[in-house]
């Protein structure tokens, strides 16, 4: 596992071949990685529902899909901000031994003109000195068909996977 971000940017630079925008990319895209572990260790794992450019890149692959927020549906929780807040609060107390922190800076309700709603919440991802700006925009409402599954999300830079729920895989493509 990775604990420092010099560990991080060694790993990247390989990744990336001096491409600077795919290390952006790759870089937010292990930060969020490290936010779903800790929801996968979390008693919400049930309650979060990966959707969106996420999931689409563990399927595709980072090369041809990234992605600059986490997309989640979430199912039998009320959709408020406050409890969204402090939800995320209690996720990213959880200790994994990353070296990461995470800060809530923002939340906002998004999508008010659509039917169902959501919240965006903003926040950053520290390791040593580097800090990555993430969002996590969470609705409510979306209909999850058939139902939703245990998707085996293989974490980047290492040999193992989380287990994540996600959108059926066939509902979560279509939807891209």
């Amino acid at each position: 596992m990775i604990h420092t971000s010099r560990q991080l940017k060694a790993l990247v630079r390989n990744q990336s071949h001096g491409d600077s925008t795919k290390a952006q990319m790759i870089i937010r895209n292990y930060m969020m990685e490290r936010f779903l572990e800790r929801v996968s260790l979390s008693p919400y794992r049930e309650n979060f529902i990966l959707k969106g450019g996420m999931l689409v890149s563990a399927l595709v692959g980072l090369n041809n899909k990234s992605t600059m927020d986490i997309d989640d549906t979430m199912k039998n929780m009320p959709l408020t901000a406050e409890n969204v807040e402090e939800i995320v609060k209690e996720v990213i107390r959880i200790p994994v031994e990353d070296g990461i922190t995470f800060q809530v800076k923002n939340i906002s309700e998004i999508m008010e003109e659509e039917e169902y709603g959501g919240i965006r919440l903003s926040m950053e991802a520290v390791l040593d000195e580097m800090k990555i700006p993430l969002k996590l925009d969470i609705s409510k409402g979306d209909a999850i068909t058939p139902r939703e599954e245990v998707y085996d999300y293989w974490i980047m830079f290492e040999k193992r996977s989380i287990p994540i729920k996600t959108y059926n895989l066939g509902a979560g493509q279509a939807s891209q």
